[in-house]
């Protein structure tokens, strides 16, 4: 009885800082109005103590809920609707964000640790603009607080409290669940941060190169872990889903896809006007933009207007109130924008087509490009759906139509800009650097039908380009170490290792290219090369496909903790190696579930999925035994995907080269900060 009060009064303590927070992040919102209205500065300086208390509420608030889940506090409805006595502790921590609720509570949750480090970061590098900064982060945290605690409460009690809860939903019991979603939130909360310092820029007249490099690590970090959230979430629907692909351009996956195209476009662009100090205007439109499609995909996700495995059906007040929040978020942003856009001028403009910041912006515009035709894609069927009430779907022929072409174009300019200098480029010198790994992509376009016989077009040009960008990447570095070797007579390995550590920056960025010529290895030879069988198949029978032989073994069947599931054994005959994909069932649910069994190596991966059981003869298989007994035949799909791997190890050297690239600025900082040490000494 204590224990259960002792729950029940921390639900409470959890709910009542939640709303101490809304008050907080109300008052960081308001200080530096304040400030100016009473002409009280000292009121601006608690705008830091405010950002630290919304963290801190939100905090105690998130650890209720959590001991909520882990002690099956079955008198809060979110927990009765997310659990259930039988679910894996593993679960019950992370069922935190499998709902509705809970998810919006852990977006303003982080929402609030990214306020409070911007607040710690910039007591010391921007103090002038920070209040400014937090305040704008104030103002979206009430927001979303508003809907958490009025419309969306994850506290809400259930009284009288259920012997048992309904469980979590099947599909989220997996350990992608851990990962994949705070690492999209974390990207999308991320840009918040550019978002309040675009805002802030155009408030203060705040001068462009003096806070552009501010953003680009905050871009940078939001930009990696929005890239590892869909890379996870690409891996996770791969192993989970058992259709065998890993990117359906679902709706859900199409609203972390447009803000990543623009924070891609984003990341370039600040990189043009560190250089060349131009794109000033275009930088901020792109902030802006990114965040507001980060805002966008939360709407999509949480409204119910989408039918997706990703999306929650939630009532239309809910849905009502993110639109009309976004809605004003946006149209404040963009009517400051149109007011005061016009003093944030460029000091420089391009003065050749021939040049590294043309080609940025080309990059640029391609990706612009392609993240309005997924929006298109995305919102068409809605608003026709809204406008006539006619239900259409566009699928993947129109995404691939359109997005492979502009794909192709991107690598074509990730092969040529690493060669191509800043102002104006040499035309005869530019064409001397590109002709060999021309060369050499042509031959490889022009071999790729000769080897593996008549394939669609799209096969050989991405053969060619990713040769060519190879080319054109060991081109720009050999360069750079062969001119350090000739300066200071250095090995080859000490000149690679310091060529690569002395401009992290730069090659950090080649590092993320390499992993996308990577990732196009495993797209190219996963979505064109796959080999496909539907069979049935009674225990002893061989099936043969893409150079594998496998032998079903027949199915067994067990108890888990929460579900009952049974495994089938299938021999992969060329190596003896054996994979057991599975049928679960969750009785709470009465949900069935397919467990994919997959084979691995580095140029392919053996992915069988059990389908159907012969009829009536499931109930005759006792538990852990094999069902040859009865001879009965299983519907079993079979897929040979080759080079796949290859997507997953290509994400892995993204983040790799994002690292590198961001270790630069903490070198230089170490390395300022020595020299102003050394400097202050004084001589003896």
């Amino acid at each position: 009885m204590l224990s259960d009060s002792l729950s029940l009064n921390l639900v409470e303590l959890g709910h009542f800082a939640a709303h101490l927070a809304l008050a907080a992040a109300l008052l960081s919102g308001l200080l530096p109005l304040a400030a100016r209205w009473l002409r009280a500065p000292w009121l601006v300086n608690l705008s830091g103590n405010a950002a630290i208390a919304v963290f801190v509420l939100t905090t105690l608030g998130g650890l209720t809920l959590i001991h909520a889940f882990v002690t099956s506090n079955f008198s809060v409805l979110y927990v009765a609707q997310n659990s259930n006595l039988a679910l894996p502790m593993f679960y019950k921590v992370t069922a935190l964000w499998g709902g509705h609720e809970g998810s919006l509570y852990l977006w303003v949750w982080i929402l609030a640790l990214y306020t409070v480090v911007v607040a710690w970061y910039g007591r010391s590098r921007y103090p002038q603009h920070l209040p400014v900064i937090l305040a704008v982060q104030g103002w979206l945290m009430v927001g979303f607080f508003g809907l958490i605690l009025f419309l969306s409460n994850p506290f809400e009690r259930l009284f009288p409290a259920p012997v048992d809860g309904n469980d979590l939903n099947p599909l989220l019991q997996d350990p992608g669940m851990v990962f994949h979603p705070p690492m999209l939130y974390l990207g999308y909360v991320g840009f918040s941060v550019p978002f309040a310092f675009a805002i802030t820029a155009l408030l203060t007249r705040w001068r462009s190169e003096l806070w552009i490099g501010l953003i680009r690590r905050w871009a940078l970090i939001a930009w990696g872990f929005l890239t590892a959230g869909i890379m996870l979430g690409g891996w996770w629907a791969y192993y989970e889903l058992g259709w065998g692909g890993y990117w359906a351009w679902d709706p859900v996956e199409n609203a972390s896809f447009m803000p990543w195209l623009l924070g891609t476009a984003l990341i370039h662009s600040i990189t043009v006007q560190d250089r060349r100090r131009m794109l000033h205007t275009w930088n901020i439109f792109l902030v802006i933009s990114t965040f507001s499609l980060s805002l966008l995909g939360t709407f999509l996700v949480r409204s119910g207007v989408l039918s997706s495995v990703h999306a929650f059906a939630i009532d239309p007040g809910r849905g009502l109130y993110i639109l009309a929040f976004m809605t004003i978020v946006l149209g404040i942003s963009f009517g400051i924008f149109l007011a005061k856009g016009r003093y944030q001028q460029a000091q420089e403009a391009i003065t050749s087509f021939l040049s590294r910041e043309s080609l940025f912006v080309w990059n640029n515009v391609l990706f612009t490009v392609a993240c309005a035709s997924v929006l298109l894609g995305t919102l068409y069927p809605l608003v026709l759906d809204a406008l006539t009430g006619a239900r259409i779907t566009v699928a993947a022929p129109y995404f691939n139509l359109v997005m492979v072409p502009i794909f192709l174009m991107l690598l074509l300019l990730m092969g040529i800009g690493p060669l191509v200098p800043w102002r104006k480029a040499n035309p005869e010198r530019l064409k001397r650097r590109l002709l060999l790994p021309a060369v050499a992509g042509v031959i490889a376009a022009v071999l790729l039908p000769f080897v593996f016989g008549k394939v669609y077009w799209t096969g050989p040009v991405a053969v060619g380009l990713i040769t060519f960008v190879l080319g054109t990447l060991m081109t720009d570095l050999s360069r750079a170490v062969r001119q350090r070797r000739a300066q200071l007579n250095e090995g080859i390995g000490r000149a690679l290792l310091k060529t690569v550590l002395g401009n992290r920056r730069h090659y950090g960025g080649m590092v993320v290219h390499f992993g996308v010529v990577v990732i196009t290895v495993g797209l190219v030879g996963s979505g064109l090369f796959r080999s496909e069988i539907s069979v049935s198949m009674a225990p002893g029978d061989v099936v043969e496909i893409g150079g594998e032989r496998l032998r079903f073994e027949g199915v067994r069947r067990f108890r888990r903790a929460n579900y009952e599931t049974t495994e089938g054994r299938m021999t992969l005959l060329n190596s003896g190696r054996v994979v057991t994909p599975e049928r679960r069932r969750y009785p709470r649910q009465e949900a069935p579930m397919t467990e994919v069994g997959i084979d691995s190596t580095p140029l392919r991966d053996v992915y069988v999925v059990l389908i159907e059981p012969p009829a009536g003869d499931t109930k005759n298989i006792p538990a852990g035994t094999p069902s040859a007994t009865e001879g009965g035949k299983w519907a079993i799909q079979v897929y040979v995907n080759p080079l796949v791997q290859f997507i997953w190890f290509g994400g892995v050297i993204i983040l790799s080269g994002l690292g590198l690239s961001l270790s630069g600025r903490r070198k230089r900082a170490r390395e300022a900060k020595a020299l102003a040490a050394t400097t202050s000494v004084p001589a003896k």
